[in-house]
C-alpha cells in the first residue's frame, strides 16, 4: 500500500497575501495538485495552527487550492488580464510616459486581511487531526520552505521517527551572498538550513551547484551525511499550454526579464544598458519589460528608469501579470534577459529555452547547468557586453508555443519527485 503524503501547506495557505505566484509558489502548487487531485486522495495537508500542528483532509485542501488558483488568476485567458491591454499600448507607443496601470498596487493590511478571511471561508478550515494520528511510515514533504525558519513547526518530527521528512532547499544564496539580502534574510535562511540539519531525512534541490552549496552549509552546521536529491524545475503548466504571440505586437521590438525586483536579480545592469541604448537610438530604441513583484530596494532600482521621462517610455515594469499573459508576452520577445548575480536554478532561462526565445543570461554556475546552444552567457557586471548582445537582436517573431518535451512538464516533475520520495522512504535508515 502506498505511503501517505503529509504535505506542508504553509506557503500555499498564505498564498492570498501575494498578488501573483513566484517560481517557488508554482512548484509548490503543482506538487500539491499532484498529491491532491480530488477529494478522495488519502494524503493529508499539514498546517501550523493555534492548537498545534494539524493534518487536514483532501476535500479541504482541494477547496483551498481551487480558491488559490482563482486568486492568482492562473486559469484565466490572457486576454482577460486587466494589465495586458495597457502593456500592449505601452509597447506600441500609443501613450507616453510611465504606465502605472500595468502595476497592481501592493496589498495593504486591510486588503490582506480581507483576502485571508475569504480564503478561510472558501477553504472551510476545520480543527483537523493531530499529527500523532498520521499513518505510520508516512512521508512529510515541505516544498514551500517558508515555515522552516520557525523551529517549533517541526519539533513534532522528533517524536515521529517513522516518518520520512523531506525538505526542498532551492539554494543557500543568503548565506553565500549576504550583501544582496537583508540581515534578517540571512538569519531566516540560516535557520531554514538548521531545521533541515535537525530533521531532514532527505533534501530536494534543483541543480548540482545548489546541491554542493547546500551540502557545504549543512556540513558547516554539523551534518554532512544528508542525502540530497537533484531534480531540475519544470516549465510552469501555464507557460507550456498552446497559444500564440499577440498579433498586436507584430514588429514590436521588446526584451523581457522576469523576476522579483531586488538587487540580486541585477535589474540595475539592464537599466544602465537601456540608458545607453536610448541615448544612441532615441525613439527607435527597443523596449524593456520588467515582469515581477517589487522586492527589497525595488523603488530605488526602478526609480532609475521611472524618474527619467525619456527612458521611462522604453522601460516598463509590470507586477501581478498572470502566467498565461506572461507566456504570450514571452512568445513575442526579442530575447529573454537573465542577468542575476546568483541563482539556485534560473527558471527564466528554462522558460526562454523551452519557448524558443533567445536567452541572454549571466555566466553563473546555475545558468551554465541549464543553458542550451541558444543561450548566450555573459558576466553579470559587463554592461558593454550586455549592450552589444541586446543590440544584436532585432524584433522578435510572432511565435506559437513549441512542442514541449514531456520531461520538462509539471506532470513528469511531480511523478519523478513522488517516485524519489517513495524509493528513499522504502530504503532509508531513520535519522537520529
Amino acid at each position: 500500500m502506498p505511503r501517505a503524503i503529509a504535505y506542508d501547506l504553509t506557503r500555499l495557505f498564505l498564498g492570498p497575501l501575494s498578488l501573483s505566484p513566484r517560481g517557488i509558489d508554482r512548484v509548490d502548487v503543482a506538487l500539491a495538485n499532484h498529491f491532491f487531485p480530488h477529494d478522495q486522495s488519502g494524503n493529508l495537508g499539514i498546517l501550523p495552527t493555534p492548537w498545534g500542528i494539524r493534518g487536514f483532509p483532501a476535500p479541504m485542501v482541494r477547496r483551498g487550492l481551487d480558491h488559490l488558483h482563482d486568486i492568482w488568476a492562473e486559469r484565466i485567458d490572457e486576454a482577460h488580464d486587466p494589465r495586458w491591454d495597457a502593456l500592449v499600448a505601452a509597447l506600441c507607443g500609443h501613450e507616453h510616459g510611465p504606465f502605472p496601470e500595468i502595476r497592481r498596487k501592493p496589498l495593504g493590511t486591510r486588503g490582506k486581511a480581507q483576502r485571508m478571511w475569504t480564503h478561510l471561508r472558501k477553504t472551510g478550515v476545520s480543527m483537523g487531526y493531530p499529527v500523532s494520528s498520521l499513518a505510520r511510515g508516512a512521508i512529510y514533504l515541505n516544498i514551500g520552505q517558508i515555515g522552516l525558519a520557525i523551529p517549533a513547526f517541526h519539533r513534532w518530527l522528533s517524536r515521529r521517527r517513522d516518518i520520512t521528512a523531506a525538505f526542498m532547499l532551492h539554494d543557500t544564496i543568503p548565506l553565500e551572498y549576504p550583501d544582496f539580502v537583508s540581515p534578517s534574510a540571512v538569519r531566516h535562511h540560516g535557520q531554514m538550513v538548521r531545521t533541515a540539519v535537525h530533521h531532514a531525512d532527505l533534501v530536494i534541490t534543483t541543480t548540482d551547484h545548489a546541491r554542493q552549496s547546500i551540502a557545504a552549509s549543512m556540513a558547516d552546521m554539523g551534518r554532512a551525511d544528508v542525502p540530497i536529491h537533484v531534480r531540475g524545475l519544470p516549465l510552469p503548466h501555464a507557460l507550456g499550454q498552446s497559444r500564440s504571440a499577440d498579433p498586436a505586437l507584430a514588429g514590436r521590438h521588446y526584451f523581457l526579464t522576469c523576476s522579483t525586483v531586488e538587487p540580486r536579480k541585477n535589474h540595475a545592469l539592464l537599466i544602465d544598458a537601456w540608458r545607453r541604448i536610448v541615448a544612441k537610438k532615441g525613439e527607435q530604441a527597443p523596449h524593456l519589460v520588467i515582469v515581477g513583484a517589487p522586492g527589497r530596494h525595488a523603488d530605488a532600482i526602478l526609480g532609475k528608469a521611472t524618474d527619467d521621462p525619456v527612458l521611462s517610455r522604453h522601460v516598463h515594469h509590470v507586477s501581478g501579470l498572470s502566467s498565461p499573459a506572461l507566456a504570450r508576452l514571452t512568445l513575442g520577445a526579442a530575447a529573454m534577459l537573465c542577468p542575476s548575480h546568483a541563482e539556485g536554478f534560473g527558471l527564466s532561462v528554462l522558460e526562454g529555452n523551452a519557448l524558443g526565445v533567445p536567452t541572454i543570461a549571466s555566466d553563473i554556475a546555475a545558468h551554465r547547468e541549464i543553458a542550451n546552444a541558444r543561450t548566450r552567457l555573459l558576466p553579470p557586471d559587463d554592461c558593454d557586453g550586455w549592450e552589444r548582445a541586446i543590440l544584436d537582436h532585432g524584433p522578435g517573431f510572432l511565435r506559437d508555443t513549441p512542442s514541449i518535451p514531456d520531461a520538462l512538464g509539471e506532470t513528469a516533475y511531480c511523478r519523478d519527485i513522488e517516485n524519489a520520495l517513495h524509493h528513499f522512504a522504502d530504503n532509508r535508515t531513520p535519522h537520529e
